[in-house]
């Protein structure tokens, strides 16, 4: 397994991608830059991968759409990527501070981190694959593309070994990631998947036809 923590720098957020994703009036903009500052100070962002044969995929059903798009591929990378509880943290404390705008923004910079965390992550992969001639498919989430949440356990046993109990707080928790009940990770501003790997596979532009939010995404392309 591969884990890695990393700052509020290194994973190269930009002011610009954060204002693509939220209103950019002049009160926002100034928000966005006094958050930036405050959420740089703290941030510890994290990434973990595990690499299997493909047949795992075998204990999953992800839906033919991302059977589809790892098809060809010869191994799979499993991985998770989150904001962080530091970020969880500074999130609650502004809950209960009570300022819409604040926590609005904070919430759309969180998920944008998280992405961006889990974006280097696949830097990171692609510099261990290139070697081999590897390369990689598009990064698939359960939640999308038909792939329903509920087999988040499944995930995240690949981290680790889990007590007899097959509670939730007995799973894995890479990056201190846990499991509730209902197979939400928490911290919140955290993203977990799959990528496919091979020698004739290759990562592609997301088109919008592939995700079953595409009618309600404020987003231009998905993550």
């Amino acid at each position: 397994m591969i884990e890695r923590t990393l700052t509020y720098d290194e994973i190269g957020l930009t002011t610009e991608e954060i204002l693509a994703s939220i209103p950019s009036d002049a009160d926002s903009l100034k928000e966005v830059w006094t958050l930036i500052d405050e959420i740089r100070g703290f941030l510890v962002t994290r990434f973990a991968f595990v690499t299997t044969g493909f047949e795992t995929i075998n204990r999953f059903k992800p839906g033919p759409i991302i059977m589809n798009q790892l098809k060809g591929s010869e191994a799979l990378c499993w991985f998770v990527a989150t904001a962080g509880q530091e970020f969880e943290a500074f999130q609650r404390q502004l809950t209960q501070e009570g300022d819409m705008v604040r926590i609005y923004l904070a919430n759309e910079i969180g998920s944008i981190i998280a992405e961006k965390t889990a974006d280097f992550m696949e830097i990171v992969l692609q510099e261990q694959l290139t070697p081999k001639g590897l390369y990689r498919t598009n990064r698939y989430s359960p939640g999308y593309c038909g792939w329903h949440v509920s087999e988040q356990p499944l995930l995240f046993e690949l981290f680790g070994p889990i007590a007899k109990t097959q509670q939730p707080e007995s799973y894995p928790t890479p990056c201190g990631i846990r499991l509730t009940e209902s197979c939400l990770m928490v911290p919140i501003k955290s993203v977990s998947g799959v990528i496919g790997i091979g020698h004739h596979v290759s990562k592609r532009e997301y088109t919008c036809n592939l995700c079953g939010f595409s009618t309600s995404c404020h987003r231009k392309q998905c993550q």
